[in-house]
């Protein structure tokens, strides 16, 4: 068993399959669509949340939680209890998913109906299957994650999302070509969900089979917690996980309840409020979200690795990985936020066909940094123990969120909405920060977080805003989508070569983090030693 391959390694693997993964899910749906229809989406749509909320209720959590538990045995030496972690978790979930999947698949006709139509019943009953192989894998994921290796949980997240999509538009367009009606189309993309579990499954149970060590178990050390003993540990931390993960949706139910209302209360009518807030949410929202998962990434490798060095009691190491966790985090978010916000015009159009969103979106890109660095620094209070902290805090940046709307809104639209997403978030990671400064006793390294990261940064935003400027000059994309669509990617290859070589010019990334970076770190530290852009080490 492979253990510890690097926290910027695996932090850099999960990021990456997480945007892949969101990617692949944003390119679908607008397939599917066309493939099935409005109605079939509309039926295919009213599984999902369903599926979602009882999937959470079921597993969101207990991979970080198991992840915790297992990394505290391992610095310990309790490679039984480690053993016990895992067989203990696995029954839990899987009870969880039997009872969640019994709810679904013969509940389907009843919250069928509470959606809205009936119709729904069978592409509920075809989700319903992947209630019984996820939570599986959730034990898998997170017994690995535990040991600190990543790889399983990122290259079975990108093969579930593959296998989840083929299934989704192959069979959706199989039986839409046969002719049969749209609650079996639905259904038939609903069952992407199963496909793609199982097929995740699978990946996981080959890992476990090729790398796990086939060797005797230790016994468990002397005073080694009951079984119910760790049942109550495992939903202690999964418990504030899980309600951190439902807080985020708050924070989007609060636009969904204020802004609307807020707007008509202002004398908009209710078509263009509706409109405006379709900008808000379908547009600037989602685009603020996908560089945020990157920082999902950081969080989710980082709590192991946290728990071990503290559990240890190695402050020093503790310091070492928090330092790196803040420090990644920043290097990925705010390149992310400028480039979102200079590119806002081109990738409106782009992805929307018109600029009516680039105002809110170049607001809500600000925010993309902050909710990175709460997520990142989430999870370092979790893994040193503080699992309730990050909860508490995010309640208090809703509570910011709503009086911000309520302020904000009536005078300044839904700009004033994405602007108080901003101050919520930005709040959020200002108490995560003051608790690990608090509790853990680390010394903020502003020049190393902010300052270099910031200079890099501004290096690539001049480039690129020079670069789309002449690109205007000689075609501009107006209404164009295809021209577009172009002169953005262009424009972000530019600035991902600017900012890699910013990064090295101000020593913000030095050769054994460029080394972690996954298949190509080796080769690309290599070349940068030859040309001179790194130093070798002393």
């Amino acid at each position: 068993m492979r253990m510890n391959q690097g926290f910027v390694r695996g932090a850099m693997m999960l990021a990456g399959a997480a945007v892949l993964s969101k990617l692949l899910g944003s390119v679908y749906t607008i397939v599917l669509q066309n493939i099935i229809g409005d109605n079939g989406m509309g039926l295919f749509q009213m599984a999902y949340p369903i599926y979602a909320t009882l999937l959470a209720i079921a597993t969101a959590g207990f991979p970080v939680a198991i992840s915790k538990l297992v990394s505290e045995r391992l610095a310990l030496g309790d490679e039984g209890g480690v053993r016990k972690v895992f067989r203990v978790a696995a029954w839990l979930l899987c009870a969880a998913g039997v009872v969640t999947f019994v709810v679904l698949f013969f509940g389907a006709p009843f919250w069928a109906q509470v959606a809205g139509d009936r119709g729904a019943t069978w592409a509920i009953r075809a989700i319903a299957p992947a209630l019984l192989l996820v939570p599986v894998m959730s034990a898998v994921r997170g017994y690995f994650q535990g040991y600190q290796w990543m790889d399983p949980t990122a290259t079975s997240q990108v093969l579930e999302q593959f296998v989840r999509v083929a299934t989704i538009l192959g069979l959706s367009l199989w039986l839409t070509t046969r002719g049969y009606s749209h609650e079996i189309t639905a259904a038939g993309a609903a069952f992407g969900a199963v496909t793609g579990a199982f097929a995740g499954l699978l990946l996981l149970l080959w890992y476990w089979v090729r790398h796990h060590a086939r060797r005797t178990v230790p016994p468990r050390a002397p005073g080694a917690t009951s079984s119910w003993g760790l049942v109550r540990q495992l939903i202690y931390y999964a418990f504030p996980i899980s309600l951190g993960a439902l807080v985020v949706p708050l924070m989007n139910n609060i636009d969904v309840v204020t802004v609307v209302n807020l707007l008509k209360h202002v004398g908009e009518s209710q078509n263009l409020a509706t409109t405006q807030f379709g900008l808000l949410s379908g547009r600037a929202a989602k685009l603020m979200m996908l560089p945020t998962t990157l920082a999902a990434g950081v969080g989710i490798a980082v709590m192991p690795a946290v728990s071990e060095a503290y559990t240890l009691g190695q402050r020093e190491r503790v310091s070492d990985r928090i330092d790196m966790a803040i420090r990644l985090t920043m290097m990925m978010a705010l390149p992310a936020t400028v480039g979102l916000a200079l590119l806002a015009a081109p990738v409106d159009v782009a992805l929307f066909k018109d600029t009516a969103g680039v105002e809110t979106i170049q607001v809500m890109a600000c925010a993309t940094v902050f909710a990175s660095v709460q997520t990142a620094a989430a999870g370092v209070l979790q893994g040193s123990g503080r699992v309730y902290l990050p909860v508490v805090y995010l309640l208090v940046a809703c509570a910011a969120k709503l009086v911000g709307n309520l302020v904000l809104v009536p005078t300044y639209g839904i700009a004033g909405a994405a602007a108080a997403t901003v101050a919520s978030y930005a709040l959020a990671a200002a108490l995560n920060l003051r608790a690990i400064a608090r509790y853990i006793g680390i010394q903020f390294e502003w020049g190393r977080w902010l300052l270099k990261p910031a200079l890099a940064t501004f290096v690539m935003g001049a480039f690129v805003f020079a670069a789309q400027r002449q690109w205007v000059r000689v075609l501009p994309w107006d209404n164009n989508r295809l021209i577009a669509a172009v002169g953005c990617c262009a424009c972000v290859a530019l600035g991902i070569i600017v900012y890699g070589l910013a990064l090295l010019a101000t020593g913000t990334l030095t050769e054994p983090e460029l080394r972690q970076i996954p298949k190509v770190g080796d080769a690309v530290c290599d070349l940068c030693l030859r040309v001179g852009l790194l130093r070798p080490r002393t």
